[in-house]
């Protein structure tokens, strides 16, 4: 939980595996300050909706956003903690679309959240979770309304950073991650990207920083570069930018980021959000970045709805990250990515072991997270970088490491399988489904990284900075932390090619569905391993391979091919709805429905991966069923009422996520018979075809039959055949339709009789003029 310390080999490398923990220091314990700041983060209703959201192809950006706006906290919850935090003597200083932040008297603090532990020599994970973790409860008042509680603006860092004889540039990286087939992106602009309709790209930080260094570095790298128009500083939950002293906080991670993303992505936008190192400083600087993209009354100067990709540079195992800090932040990054940003994460750099407070192997949060694109490190080496990219000019491998030793050491590219001693982890998510074959097909739990990038600081980028822990001046930087922000970058270059103004859908199913389909999207890494096999734990393999691995995910992908599978699908999958009565001619169970639908693939296109299914009762509010990520083929059953109109609603979604046609169908269930009031003299007549299993009739001239109905349009099920005669239908004593029964053959018919443009509550009568007539059922549409 101690942020990371560069060593004493700076300036020549720098990485997550070289910035390494100088041992598990204790935190002393202080004396309580005489105030408390306190950050509320608010409990998601709507997780699965969101995620559900993040999936949908076609949404306007404003759709989009007001359709966020909908699954995100209620302003009723916002209402209800702040009051709860002014009655516990607490004054409210911010909040944002998920958190509300308080600074109070130590002891109202106290009262009303309880207290950490203390921070012990050798404290187990546990210990150090339960000093620097959320408070151990909550007002009983807000518990419906809020997730967690946590200390805010100090306390043990929560997050640490991660940080080469043949550096690398962004010409560099854009021609080695395009498409052989496509022409080579040598320097910006991409074909057909306009520098006017500039994106935007989000970074995470939590250290300090000096501006300047981005400007010296544009300058020395001959990037146009102005500070005044390129890039926006967003302070979260403090006043400024912290200026870079001689502690190592990771000012160069900064560094890292802003330059790597320059040098890559030249025309794009940077929106740095620096919060201070705590669960609260992280949670606020995503929900503000959310607010900046829907440009909400919270969005800082304005916001910006252009933040098409978040790199995060910063994590923790796991572990180290605990439970109750993960169920709170999920909500968060899924609101991001169904507003339409695409986010990045390192997955770490000391291979299996991912520098944790506890032994064993373990994966990187939020790299870890389903709605994240864990990225891993790769070594990249050129044959002719100065050609067009054609397959053959990079070669590339697994940044590698063998032993805890040499991954703490030396540094290697993070990944295995998410849950370990804390938690169970994340289930395995749809999209890695497609793992059908190989070592992981079987695996249970999210695997990490997703992809992969160069990290390996042999092949690092030369950066500029003036913090004085690390020495002023020019280094070579490698890291995860180097593959995640140049993956954002190249990913929001793609999107500008294809003049792309607002967030993107949900890339990560896209990402597995190319690999899936060998179509040249990713360049397969196959050698490299990050970590001794004996530490593996339950990932099957340390050892990169042909397909995917957990050294390095799907590979390395050449993003503007899996931009054009993103952005312009193949093929639609196809829907089909049905909804009928299951037993109409029983007489105990003539009102029980099932709905039913399918999901099919296109011919060439992708596996259906899931359905959203709606069934409702026409005319009323609410569902009768409503799931938004059915299986692709499946059914469900309830008892209707009587007299009513039910309509289900089908769409299919591929694993990519692109939606078929919505397909619907309507279903009037009808009013038995025995559900009439009767004049006169009739008889119930059993038989096997007749709804209910009976109908009522009579011969009697004069006996009347009568039912009261709300819809637009009526009909009434009648027997014919040679002995029938005429049945008439009034309304207010008035004949609305006369019906001859008369027919040669016995058979069974609905005929419509009224019909108006408004749905309302009528009552008819139905008489026998001559001869035997009868009445079945009566149904009503709306």
């Amino acid at each position: 939980m101690l942020h990371r310390v560069a060593k004493s080999c700076l300036p020549v490398v720098l990485s997550a595996g070289m910035i390494a923990a100088v041992g598990a220091t204790s935190v002393p314990a202080a004396a309580a300050p005489s105030t408390d700041a306190v950050t509320v983060v608010l409990k998601a209703h709507h997780l699965a909706a969101l995620r559900h959201l993040a999936a949908r192809h076609g949404l306007t950006h404003a759709h989009r956003v007001r359709a966020v706006e909908r699954l995100l906290p209620s302003e009723a919850q916002h209402r209800e903690v702040v009051a709860a935090l002014r009655a516990a003597g607490l004054k409210v200083t911010g909040e944002t679309a998920w958190s509300v932040s308080a600074v109070g008297n130590s002891t109202d603090v106290t009262n009303a959240f309880g207290s950490h532990a203390e921070m012990h020599p050798h404290a187990t994970a546990a210990q150090r979770r339960a000093a620097s973790g959320p408070y151990p409860s909550l007002p009983a008042s807000i518990r419906n309304d809020a997730a967690l509680a946590y200390q805010s603006g100090s306390g043990p860092a929560r997050y640490r950073n991660y940080a080469a004889a043949s550096p690398l540039t962004g010409s560099d990286f854009r021609n080695a991650y395009t498409s052989a087939d496509l022409t080579a992106h040598g320097q910006p602009p991409y074909a057909g990207e306009d520098p006017k309709a500039t994106l935007t790209i989000a970074t995470v930080q939590f250290a300090s920083w000096n501006p300047s260094d981005l400007a010296t570095f544009a300058n020395s790298a001959g990037i146009s570069y102005d500070p005044a128009t390129d890039l926006t500083i967003v302070p979260v939950d403090q006043s400024t930018v912290p200026t870079p002293t001689t502690d190592d906080d990771g000012d160069i991670e900064v560094d890292l980021d802003q330059e790597g993303i320059l040098t890559t992505a030249p025309y794009a936008h940077q929106r740095p959000y620096f919060a201070p190192n705590d669960g609260a400083g992280y949670v606020d600087a995503l929900a503000q970045v959310l607010d900046d993209v829907l440009q909400d009354s919270r969005a800082y100067h304005g916001g910006d709805p252009h933040i098409v990709a978040l790199s995060s540079s910063w994590g923790l195992c796991e572990l180290d990250t605990g439970a109750p800090s993960i169920t709170a932040m999920e909500p968060v990054l899924a609101s991001l990515l169904a507003a339409g940003v695409t986010i990045f994460g390192s997955s770490g750099d000391d291979g299996i072991y991912d520098q944790c407070s506890a032994s064993g192997s373990h994966v990187d949060y939020p790299a870890s997270s389903p709605e994240v694109i864990g990225v891993g490190g790769t070594t990249l080496a050129p044959v002719n970088a100065s050609a067009p990219n054609d397959g053959t000019n990079w070669t590339e491998t697994g940044w590698d490491c063998v032993s805890i030793t040499d991954c703490s050491n030396n540094g290697g590219s993070g990944g295995g399988i998410s849950g370990d001693a804390v938690s169970p982890g994340f289930d395995r998510p749809t999209y890695q489904n497609l793992l059908q074959t190989g070592l992981f097909a079987k695996a249970k739990q999210r695997l990490v990284p997703d992809i992969s990038a160069n990290g390996d600081p042999a092949t690092g980028l030369r950066i500029f900075t003036s913090d004085p822990a690390n020495g002023a001046g020019t280094l070579i930087v490698g890291g995860t932390s180097l593959a995640a922000p140049v993956s954002a970058a190249l990913f929001t270059n793609a999107l500008a090619a294809h003049a792309v103004t607002f967030g993107a859908v949900d890339v990560l199913p896209a990402l597995y569905t190319a690999q899936a389909a060998n179509d040249g999207s990713f360049r397969d890494i196959t050698t490299g391993t990050n970590g001794a096999a004996a530490d593996a734990g339950g990932d099957p393999s340390v050892a990169a391979g042909p397909g995917y691995d957990t050294v390095s995910g799907l590979g390395a992908p050449l993003w503007p091919k899996i931009v054009d599978r993103v952005l312009n699908p193949l093929a639609w999958p196809t829907a089909t709805a049905s909804i009928q009565l299951t037993s109409p001619h029983s007489s105990s169970s003539p009102y029980r429905v099932e709905a039913s639908w399918t999901g099919t693939p296109a011919s060439g296109g992708l596996d259906v991966n899931n359905a959203e299914v709606r069934i409702t009762q026409v005319g009323h509010s609410g569902t009768v069923y409503s799931n938004l990520n059915a299986p692709a083929n499946g059914s469900h059953s309830f008892t209707a009422n009587r007299g009513s109109t039910y309509q289900v609603s089908v769409t299919a979604y591929d694993l990519a996520g692109t939606t078929s046609v919505t397909k619907t169908s309507t279903l009037a269930v009808p009013i038995d018979d025995r559900n009439f009031a009767f004049y006169g003299s009739w008889q119930r007549k059993r038989g096997g075809s007749d709804f209910g299993g009976s109908l009522a009739q009579t011969s009697h001239r004069g006996a009347a039959a009568s039912v009261n109905a709300r819809g637009t349009t009526y009909s009434v099920l009648v027997h014919t055949g040679p002995s029938f005669g005429t049945l008439v239908v009034s309304q207010h004593g008035h004949e609305v339709k006369s019906i001859s029964l008369h027919s040669g053959h016995s058979s069974t018919k609905k005929v419509t009789f009224f019909h108006s443009g408004s749905a309302s509550n009528r009552r008819f009568d139905f008489f026998c003029r001559g001869g035997t007539v009868n009445v079945d059922a009566l149904y009503v549409t709306r």
